[in-house]
């Protein structure tokens, strides 16, 4: 007998017993909410999209799960090649359903994600390829994977669903792995985590606590189902709930970010978010006459994560968006990771924006809300693994049942990063989150990465603190940098490589903006930059969730691989360096 719980919006039913997995899930809703829309694609981010109900993705899930267990994929790896839509979406059910483990590659276009889909591929070695008919037929891509993985059968799933009306499959074990999720290499070489049954159970329940959620959200989601924020977050976490999700394929929100605004509007969304960059460039573009019309109001929770947070950037779209009824309490910022499913810590929900106030050498930093019930949360000493008091730096560590099993086939690094032991202390092992963080009444701000410390003269300095100040220094400089220790005389200098707003690349006034990131570092941090580049808007290398690779923009300084600015537009290339790693 299953033990039921009482919660908000229609959750009296929702099953706590450790035997629940996310497909029993999905299958009670088909059977009591069979007519509800599940699911709505917006074409081009616009009009009604298509839609699914819960009984059509109950329904398709299960024919397609008969095809996989048909072809032996149960326990074993199954890649997603998909471009944004729905298919998408029936594939990673499908797995679900089987008991297969799903692992959702990053699709850009076939000429950016064929190496790192061939990289996937020869790591999780799947058994077969779930895709699109388009990508299935897609040379580039199909000849990438081939090379690793010659004898893989491609399977279209956005056609008919196989013929029949299959029951069922028996549920997988709770500590089955559920999914892969490849970590989006900012730091170091994607690697798959491994995502139980089980963890998932556990990080949807922390996120419908921490974000207010019930049967009645509404979400919208232009995140990219291939990374752990739009897939978990964007997806399951609704319909796990029973609730209504709206998709649409994040470039149609990059190249107009309108409507992203107006799909939350017209379908009365009570919950979406993203990364920073997103309400930054909301910010930025919307034009007062844009907001005309627009009805925020129902927006409760804004998430905002996956990179760091800027409080700058958050009240200035809190402003933008006042005309149109969006309360700034709702502004939510999050932290989380793959590792840990998604989600660590955030909210209250309808508690705004709150910081830690910037002194001399430090700036304001942004609280990303406080950590999820059910888990352990501490700030270590990284290198002495003592527990550290409140208000002090250090790394972030995370024990708890989302924590995911590990990395896939890297038994060494999985003991070295899901192992560790806080010294002195009897407890469980713990997650070491390589992020630093403190934490302040309850709250956790997150400082940087661990391994990007820039040290000079014996100081530490993160550098997302002289990113914020370089790109605070002067009005033609966008909100992207990258700052990073390079060798100097058998030390270590500093060098900022700065992006410029759109149409002031060639703007002969630049020198002033260089001397204006040079003294605002020298007056905040103490140090004087070896060099200042400023580059052309939208060059920085990212990672597939739009962190900034400071090791690539390294590389790209110490191989004398940058054109700078000011200089005419043609010779203000990109920086080379390379896709994700």
């Amino acid at each position: 007998m299953m033990a039921q719980t009482t919660g908000p919006g229609g959750l009296a039913s929702l099953p706590t017993d450790q035997t629940t997995t996310l497909a029993q899930v999905l299958q009670r809703h088909a059977r009591n909410r069979p007519d509800k829309v599940a699911l709505r694609f917006l074409d081009h981010g616009e009009g009604a999209g298509q839609s699914l109900t819960y009984a059509d993705l109950d329904r398709q899930a299960r024919l397609w799960a008969a095809e996989l267990l048909a072809r032996g994929a149960r326990g074993r790896t199954v890649l997603l090649v998909y471009p944004p839509g729905l298919p998408f979406v029936i594939g990673f059910w499908a797995c679900l359903y089987a008991g297969a483990i799903a692992v959702p590659t990053p699709y850009i276009t076939p000429a950016r994600s064929a190496p790192r889909i061939a990289a996937i591929a020869a790591d999780a070695r799947p058994r077969l390829v779930l895709c699109s008919a388009a990508l299935a037929a897609e040379a580039t891509i199909r000849d990438a994977v081939a090379a690793v993985r010659p004898d893989l059968d491609w399977i279209p799933t956005d056609g008919p669903a196989p013929a029949g009306d299959a029951p069922p499959p028996a549920p997988p074990h709770p500590e089955d792995p559920a999914f892969l999720q490849y970590t989006s290499g900012s730091t170091a070489d994607p690697r798959g985590v491994i995502v139980t049954q089980s963890n998932l159970i556990a990080n949807m329940e922390m996120i419908r606590r921490a974000f207010g959620h019930d049967s009645e959200t509404r979400m919208v989601s232009w995140l990219p189902l291939f990374h752990d924020m739009g897939l978990v977050g964007g997806m399951l976490q609704p319909l796990y709930l029973g609730a209504e999700t709206v998709l649409m394929a994040p470039m149609d929100f990059i190249q107009r970010p309108l409507r992203w605004l107006q799909a939350i509007a017209r379908h009365r969304a009570t919950s979406s978010g993203g990364p920073n960059f997103a309400y930054a460039l909301c910010a930025e573009r919307l034009r007062p006459e844009q907001i005309e019309g627009l009805d925020l109001s129902s927006w409760r929770v804004a998430f905002c994560g996956a990179e760091p947070v800027r409080a700058e950037d958050l009240r200035r779209f809190a402003a933008r968006l006042a005309p149109a009824g969006f309360d700034p309490k709702a502004l939510f910022p999050c932290y989380g990771m793959a590792e840990t499913t998604l989600f660590v810590s955030g909210g209250p929900a309808g508690s705004g924006l709150a910081t830690l106030p910037g002194s001399a050498d430090q700036p304001e930093r942004v609280i990303c809300g406080i950590g999820a019930a059910g888990q352990q949360l501490a700030i270590v000493d990284p290198e002495t693994c003592e527990r550290l008091p409140e208000g002090r730096v250090g790394e972030i560590w995370v024990a708890g049942p989302h924590v995911g099993a590990g990395y896939w086939q890297q038994p060494e690094r999985s003991r070295g990063s899901f192992g560790a032991r806080i010294a002195n202390e009897d407890g469980p092992a713990f997650l070491r989150t390589g992020d630093l963080g403190q934490m302040q009444g309850g709250g956790l701000a997150v400082v940087g990465r661990l391994k990007d410390i820039v040290i000079i003269r014996g100081a530490k300095h993160h550098p997302e603190d002289i990113e914020a100040a370089a790109t605070r220094a002067h009005p033609a400089l966008s909100a992207t940098a990258a700052a990073f220790a390079v060798p100097q005389d058998g030390t270590e200098a500093l060098v900022v490589v700065q992006e410029v707003k759109r149409g002031h690349q060639a703007d002969p006034a630049l020198d002033l903006a260089t001397q204006a990131v040079t003294a605002a570092i020298c007056e905040g941090f103490g140090v004087r930059p070896l060099e200042v580049v400023l580059v052309r808007p939208g060059t920085l290398p990212r990672t597939t969730s739009n962190k900034i690779r400071r090791g690539a923009c390294r590389a790209a300084y110490l191989a004398a691989d940058l054109a700078r600015c000011p200089a005419a537009p043609e010779e203000c290339v990109a920086i080379s360096g390379g896709s994700d790693g």
